[in-house]
C-alpha cells in the first residue's frame, strides 16, 4: 500500500488587495505613448452556455424586473486573453479570461444584476481608463447600501512600491490592463493602493471583489510538461523619472490593515499556494475560480437555502471546489474570513447547473488509444484533456489536467489504460456529492505537501468539519496513481470499528512505495455506518465500481478528498 503527495510551497508577499509576481527587470524607458481610448463595443453574452444548461426552476413564466426596480447589485466585469505589449516583455497572452468574463456576465444577467455592456470589459476594450470610466459609472447608477460587484480575470503583476510606502517587500500589487506598457508601467494597470482607495472611497455600498489572477512568485514543485497558462505577468521597476498615471486615482496603504467591512475580497489563491495556471472545463479554458464563483452565484453555495451568499458559505465552497479540482495546487482565499455577513442576493427565478459528461476526454501522443475502451473519448488538443497518455518506447507517462506525471503504464494494455479512465470518472462523481450544508471534513498529511520520496513514512489524519453534525461513521480508500483502488477502512480482518469514537482519526503509519505517481485519498463520514458501500469496495477492489454504484449510497454523508503525489 502506498501514499504520495503534492507539494505546495511557494514564497508569496501578500498585500490586503493583492499577491506578488515573478520580478522582471525591464529595459530603458521608453517615451511615453499617449493613450487613446475607444468606446467599448457591444458585448453579446446571453448565447454563452457551452458547459452550462439554465433552467426555469418553475413552469410558471419568470417576471422579468424592469430597469428601474430590478436592482440593488450592479456589477463591473473584466476578461483580458490579449495584451497589446505581450510576448517579448515577459508575459504571455491568455486563453481563459474571456470565457470567464462571458460566462459570469451571463450568470449576473441571469440574476438580475444590473449590467450593461458598457461594464463588460474585454480585451481591448479593458483599458485603465475604460475601467476607471466603468467604474464611476457603476458608482452613480448605485444607491447607498446598493452592492457592487468587480470581477477580474486576467494577469497579475508587482511593481515597485510607492507612496503610500507600505509594502515590507517593497512591492506594491497590480490588475494589468490590456494596454499596459513595460516601458510606461504607471498606466495600463491599477494598483492594490489605487483598488482599496476607491473601495473606500464608496464606503456606502457594499463591495464584492473577484480577481482571478496568479500572484506568486516562486513554485517548489515543478511541472512534468507545461499545461495552459499562468496568469502572472511578473514584477516591474518603476523609476524616479516614470511618468505618473494619466488618470490619478485616490491610493490607501493596505499593509497589515484590516480589511473594510463594507468590502468582500476573493483571490485566486492564498499565502500557501502555487502559481496557478488556467484549466479547462467541458472543452473551454477557464480560471477555476471563476467557473465555481459562476456556480455560487446561481445558488450552488446557498447551504441554508435563504437565498443569499453569505460570507462563510462562499469560502467553504470555493475552497471545496478549487482545491479539488486543481489537485490542491490552488486554494482561493476569502477575506474578511468565516463570518454571516451575506454579500449577495439570489434570483430564484434561474437555476443554471453545469452538464456532466459521462466520458473522460483523452490526448494520446506518440501512438493512439486501444481501441476498446469505456467511456473515454481522444481528442487532439492535450490542454483540454482529462487525462495526456505519452507513449516512449516500451513505457506510457500518463499526466493529468493539470500537468502532474500521475503514473508510468510498462503495458499499454486496455486494462491499464481503462482503470485510469475509471478512476476519474469517480473522482468528478465524487466531487459532485459533496454537501454544502455540511462542513468539509479534515484530512491532515502532518509531513505536509510535497513530493514524497520512496521510504518515507507519511501520517494522516482525519476529522469531521464539525462533530456536532454527528458524521462520525468512517469509510476510507485510496485511488492509486495506476488507478487501482485500495479499501483501507473498516476492514472486518483487523477488526476495525466503523463508527469513530475520538477525532482526529489518525491512519497507521504509511510507507511510500511503488506504484509513484499520483494518488487520492478519499475520506466519507455519515451519520451511519455503509456496510453495503464497504462490501462494495472490498469485493471490487483494485477494480473501481461504477461511480453510481458508489453514489448512491452516500445518503447522509461528507466527502474529502487528498490528492498526493510521490516519486522514486
Amino acid at each position: 500500500m502506498s501514499y504520495r503527495a503534492l507539494p505546495i510551497i511557494c514564497l508569496l508577499s501578500f498585500g490586503v488587495i493583492l499577491q506578488s509576481c515573478d520580478k522582471i527587470v525591464i529595459p530603458e524607458e521608453k517615451p511615453h505613448e499617449p493613450i487613446v481610448e475607444k468606446p467599448p463595443k457591444p458585448i453579446i453574452v446571453t448565447a454563452y452556455t457551452r458547459g452550462f444548461k439554465i433552467v426555469p426552476t418553475t413552469t410558471q413564466p419568470v417576471a422579468v424586473p424592469s430597469q428601474e426596480t430590478r436592482a440593488n447589485q450592479h456589477a463591473l466585469v473584466v476578461g483580458i486573453d490579449k495584451y497589446k505589449y505581450s510576448g517579448a516583455n515577459g508575459f504571455t497572452n491568455l486563453d481563459g479570461a474571456v470565457n470567464d468574463a462571458k460566462l459570469l456576465a451571463e450568470v449576473f444577467r441571469n440574476q438580475k444584476v444590473d449590467l450593461p455592456d458598457s461594464r463588460i470589459l474585454l480585451n481591448e476594450n479593458a483599458t485603465r481608463a475604460n475601467f476607471i470610466k466603468a467604474w464611476k459609472s457603476m458608482v452613480a447608477k448605485a444607491n447607498p447600501g446598493d452592492t457592487l460587484i468587480l470581477t477580474y480575470s486576467g494577469h497579475g503583476g508587482q511593481e515597485t512600491d510607492l507612496p503610500p510606502l507600505d509594502e515590507k517587500d517593497g512591492f506594491d500589487e497590480t490588475l494589468m490592463f490590456h494596454d499596459f506598457n513595460p516601458a510606461t508601467i504607471t498606466d495600463g494597470r491599477i494598483s492594490d493602493d489605487e483598488l482599496l482607495g476607491i473601495f473606500k472611497k464608496a464606503k456606502n455600498y457594499k463591495i464584492l471583489f473577484v480577481a482571478d489572477s496568479c500572484h506568486s512568485s516562486g513554485m517548489v514543485r515543478s511541472l512534468a510538461k507545461p499545461v495552459g497558462k499562468f496568469r502572472s505577468a511578473g514584477s516591474w521597476n518603476i523609476r524616479p523619472n516614470t511618468p505618473p498615471p494619466s488618470i490619478t486615482l485616490p491610493t490607501e496603504g493596505d499593509e497589515n490593515k484590516k480589511l473594510p467591512q463594507h468590502i468582500t475580497m476573493i483571490t485566486a489563491v492564498d499565502s500557501d499556494s502555487l502559481k496557478v495556471p488556467e484549466t479547462t472545463f467541458y472543452n473551454q479554458a477557464h480560471g477555476a475560480l471563476s467557473w465555481f464563483f459562476a456556480q455560487a452565484m446561481n445558488g450552488d453555495a446557498d447551504s441554508n437555502k435563504n437565498g443569499r451568499l453569505e460570507r462563510n458559505e462562499l469560502e467553504r465552497f470555493l475552497k471545496q471546489k478549487v482545491t479539488t479540482q486543481m489537485d490542491r495546487r490552488q486554494t482561493p482565499k476569502l477575506l474578511p474570513r468565516g463570518d454571516q455577513k451575506a454579500v449577495f442576493s439570489l434570483n430564484k427565478g434561474f437555476e443554471v447547473r453545469p452538464t456532466i459528461p459521462n466520458t473522460v476526454r483523452i490526448a494520446v501522443k506518440n501512438g493512439s488509444a486501444p481501441s476498446d475502451l469505456n467511456n473515454a473519448s481522444v481528442i487532439k488538443n492535450e490542454t483540454l484533456a482529462d487525462l495526456l497518455f505519452v507513449i516512449q518506447g516500451g513505457e506510457t507517462q500518463v499526466f493529468n489536467k493539470n500537468g502532474d506525471k500521475i503514473t508510468t503504464l510498462t503495458s499499454n494494455t486496455a486494462a491499464n489504460w481503462q482503470r485510469l479512465i475509471d478512476k476519474q470518472r469517480l473522482l468528478k462523481a465524487l466531487e459532485k456529492q459533496f454537501q454544502m450544508n455540511l462542513k468539509p471534513i479534515k484530512i491532515t498529511l502532518q509531513e505536509g505537501d510535497k513530493l514524497h520520496k520512496k521510504g518515507e513514512v507519511l501520517h494522516f489524519s482525519i476529522a469531521p468539519g464539525d462533530k456536532s453534525e454527528g458524521l462520525n461513521a468512517l469509510t476510507l480508500f485510496n485511488l492509486a496513481g495506476n488507478g487501482e483502488l485500495q479499501f483501507l477502512y473498516p476492514l472486518s480482518d483487523y477488526g476495525d470499528k466503523p463508527v469513530i469514537q475520538k477525532f482526529p482519526y489518525t491512519l497507521p503509519p504509511m510507507k511510500t512505495t511503488k506504484p509513484f505517481g499520483g494518488d487520492n485519498l478519499v475520506a466519507i463520514l455519515c451519520k451511519k455506518p455503509k456496510a453495503d458501500l464497504h462490501s462494495l469496495l472490498e469485493a471490487s477492489q483494485p477494480n473501481i465500481p461504477e461511480p453510481n454504484s458508489i453514489t448512491a449510497l452516500l445518503d447522509d454523508c461528507q466527502i474529502g478528498q487528498y490528492a498526493f503525489f510521490s516519486s522514486k
